[in-house]
């Protein structure tokens, strides 16, 4: 048995390594435009380039290896199946998923180490090429923001962006947290917006639209006062025209361990449940302020009076104007705790991709026989645009709070995996490999 896991480890091996080489290939093709960009119009010496492209190469691994099993396995059992030594196997009595276990033991080998390299080494690799990439941007009148990350640049200003588009500058679902007088901070909320930087390139302009200011009353900070507006620009001075090299301590969700996104969730929660105790506090204040307290039976008339006198001073808009804020604060927190849950899950999905991956691709590389280099690449690449259209798919749901994160990114292994168990069995259960017809009229055939 020893002799025919090395075996089948040998004919998975070369496949693995071509077919993460094509993936990383393919990957590099992609962000080759972007990194020619940095060289033509940023004027940024080669050797910043190579290190931005350096680290890079940190998230293209991270997508490749679990590629690149996919291929091993449709190839590997593809040849195995096209020379008949599947078929002279199970005449000698060894099933399929007994051939399929060598393959199982390197993808879980691989799902380990690759777990192991997106919660230690990926983020720290992430963080390093966002900083690099942020500060090669200040230099020239565009601007790259992250979605769903602190930008802390801006002295007194913490700005957090759902969406960006690169392209045209345009921002959507902004946040802006202004703290240069810590006695009275604001929160700018806006639905949409652009950035631009003004000709020198030593501020960056952010015109905002259709949002509100949430700050307290300078002239009673016991009140608290909200303003609409359909447009607020905003300069922040801090560009320059020279690479400076910068450091942050902010950190987006993909620059982050599982252990800072657990406690960043902690962080999270402990806000949600702040911002209950002060609807709690608001609505309690009132009742009290409308009342005055609960009176004893001999003080019913005289509480019904405090109650009358109060009431003129009584303010339902504003009390109704501070829960909301502090609802829409809750939602903002348990938006913020899902995306982290996506992504703590996403580390250890998308490493078990390597298992799934042998499960699917071993029984197709069988049926497929000798379809070839083209046919396992081009199942490969069908395949692996299905998983990951479930994954953002589902990442997108989880945003949206329509799925529970965990959930989102699990659901494509499982789909996966339970579609590869019922080939491998199908394949296991025939004596001849011809009678799977149905499975058989799907896969590509050579061209004669």
């Amino acid at each position: 048995m020893k002799i025919l896991w090395r075996y089948v480890l040998k004919e998975l091996f070369w496949p693995f390594l071509f077919g993460v080489g094509i993936s990383t290939f393919v990957l590099i093709m992609d962000a080759i435009l972007d990194i020619m960009n940095l060289i033509i119009t940023k004027g940024i010496s080669v050797w910043v380039v190579l290190e931005f492209f350096g680290l890079s190469l940190a998230w293209m691994l991270a997508l490749s290896v679990p590629m690149g099993m996919l291929v091993a396995a449709l190839m590997g059992y593809g040849r195995l199946s096209a020379d008949n030594e599947i078929v002279a196997a199970k005449a000698c009595g060894i099933s399929m998923p007994t051939l399929i276990m060598p393959g199982l033991l390197m993808g879980l080998v691989l799902a380990i180490a690759l777990s192991w390299f997106n919660d230690k080494v990926l983020p720290n690799a992430n963080h390093r090429a966002r900083l690099l990439m942020t500060d090669i941007t200040r230099k020239k009148p565009t601007w790259s923001l992250e979605e769903n990350v602190f930008l802390d640049y801006f002295d007194g200003y913490h700005i957090l962006v759902k969406k960006v588009n690169n392209k045209t500058s345009e921002i959507r679902d902004i946040t802006i947290f202004e703290h240069k007088d810590p006695k009275t901070p604001r929160t700018i909320l806006a639905k949409s917006g652009d950035i631009k930087f003004t000709p020198d390139g030593s501020r960056l302009i952010m015109n905002l639209h259709d949002g509100e200011i949430h700050e307290p009353d300078p002239d009673n900070p016991e009140r608290y006062r909200r303003t609409e507006f359909r447009k607020q620009t905003i300069a922040l001075e801090g560009a320059s025209s020279e690479l400076q090299r910068s450091t942050s301590e902010s950190r987006g969700d993909r620059e982050m361990s599982v252990a800072m996104m657990r406690n960043e969730n902690r962080n999270f929660q402990a806000q949600i449940d702040s911002s209950k105790k002060k609807i709690n506090e608001i609505i309690k204040q009132d009742v009290i302020k409308l009342t005055g307290g609960p009176p004893s039976e001999r003080e019913v008339k005289i509480a019904a009076q405090k109650a009358e006198n109060r009431a003129a001073s009584f303010k339902p808009k504003d009390t109704l104007t501070r829960i909301e804020y502090e609802m829409k604060t809750i939602q903002t927190y348990k938006r913020q705790i899902n995306s982290m849950t996506v992504e703590i899950h996403k580390k250890f999905s998308i490493p078990v991709a390597c298992i799934v991956f042998v499960l699917l691709g071993a029984p197709l590389g069988v049926l497929a026989r000798k379809g070839g280099l083209a046919t396992s690449l081009a199942l490969s690449l069908l395949f692996f645009i299905v998983y990951w259209a479930f994954l953002i798919g589902g990442e997108e749901l989880a945003d949206r709070m329509y799925l529970n994160g965990a959930m989102a990114m699990w659901l494509p292994n499982i789909v996966i995996g339970v579609t590869g168990l019922i080939l491998v069995f199908t394949v296991n259960r025939k004596t001849s490999l011809e009678g799977i017809e149905f499975f058989k009229k799907f896969i590509p055939r050579p061209q004669k």
